[in-house]
């Protein structure tokens, strides 16, 4: 399940943590298309026949498609603990990036087109 909101202007504290506005404020995915261009797509991880079809469709559809893969444990954290600051520095990348969450939660800041 995605779950999309507005954030704080100026989060403080630890990272891992949904920094939301107060009073929260959802946005739907095709809020956050039109707001930033970020596009999300749902898999069936149950079929790894058809995600492993759809991701190579999404791949040969998107010339500068770039995949990095990345795995949550719900207990555990992100299965790179020791490049966790890295995944937390701004970066802006000309690539477009793609992100595959199979199990667990993960946070992504994403700007406004503006």
């Amino acid at each position: 399940m995605v779950q999309i909101w507005q954030m704080e202007a100026f989060p403080f504290g630890d990272p891992r943590l949904p920094h939301h506005v107060f009073p929260p404020k959802m946005m739907t995915p095709d809020e956050l298309t039109k707001r930033a261009g970020t596009q999300i797509w749902k898999l069936n991880a149950n079929d790894p026949v058809a995600m492993a079809a759809r991701l190579t469709k999404l791949k040969l559809e998107r010339v500068s498609f770039l995949n990095i893969p990345l795995f949550v444990h719900p207990i555990l954290g992100l299965s790179i603990l020791h490049n966790i600051e890295e995944l937390f520095e701004e970066s802006e990348e000309k690539l477009e990036m793609a992100r595959l969450v199979i199990e667990g939660e993960a946070y992504y800041d994403v700007e406004d087109k503006n």
